[in-house]
């Protein structure tokens, strides 16, 4: 297992596979209806997986859910995004995909996730399913983290970064093992969503243990609490 510094990708060699998550297609055109002008992102985004495919040779793509933006619409060109790539493309359904099944020709699991072998593959809004929690390894997205941090001048600057981590005392004692978590930055580059904010199940029922913050160029930024007090418990 590999983590692709800088392509927001993990790289499982034993899988063959390359991991990514929330691709929210069609974010930029919400963002237009709200009067912000941004490039289109779908295509440079399918480059992007390309590219890296390419370079790693891996057969396989999983996606962690969120392949669309909007919840109740779909964007005419996601079957476009999709179309001819010479790999096999499995997915789990995020809390944006509501039809994404319609609009795709590949596995879309539903959301409480799926398992190969030791390695765990949600989203992250649900609980994940009995079989799921039997990995070691457990990949989610859905959180978008980020960290923000400010230049002399006080300037913010808003960076994506990994979390790494795993269950504490609390979440060990529910499932009766440890399991390694990773949380993957949104590959669609304009969706971010500063850490220290939970998000899911795992996240706001306080089942894991402070996370290792890693920019996506290595840098360490130490330990983050993410999950909720128990007082805050949902």
């Amino acid at each position: 297992m590999k983590i692709l510094w800088n392509e927001r990708a993990i790289f499982m060699e034993e899988l063959s596979a390359v991991v990514i998550a929330d691709l929210h297609i069609g974010y930029e055109d919400e963002l237009r209806e709200k009067g912000v002008i941004v490039p289109s992102q779908w295509k440079n985004m399918r480059n992007r997986i390309e590219s890296i495919m390419e370079k790693t040779q891996a057969n396989r793509l999983i996606i962690l859910g969120d392949i669309k933006h909007n919840i109740l619409r779909t964007p005419r060109y996601v079957r476009e995004f999709f179309d001819d790539m010479p790999y096999e493309i499995v997915a789990v359904k995020g809390n944006h995909d509501g039809g994404i099944e319609e609009m795709v020709d590949f596995k879309v699991y539903p959301s409480q996730g799926f398992r190969i072998g030791k390695y765990g593959f949600i989203h992250g809004h649900s609980w994940p399913s009995e079989d799921v929690v039997k990995a070691d390894f457990l990949f989610m997205g859905h959180m978008h983290p980020e960290i923000e941090l400010f230049d002399s001048l006080k300037k913010s600057n808003k960076m994506a970064c990994i979390l790494y981590g795993s269950l504490n005392e609390k979440g060990i004692e529910k499932y009766g093992k440890d399991i390694s978590i990773f949380v993957l930055p949104a590959f669609n580059p304009l969706v971010g969503a500063a850490i220290g904010k939970p998000l899911g199940p795992l996240f706001t029922n306080n089942l894991v243990a402070d996370m290792d913050v890693y920019l996506l160029n290595g840098t360490y930024l130490g330990k983050r609490n993410i999950s909720l007090s128990e007082a805050q418990d949902l």
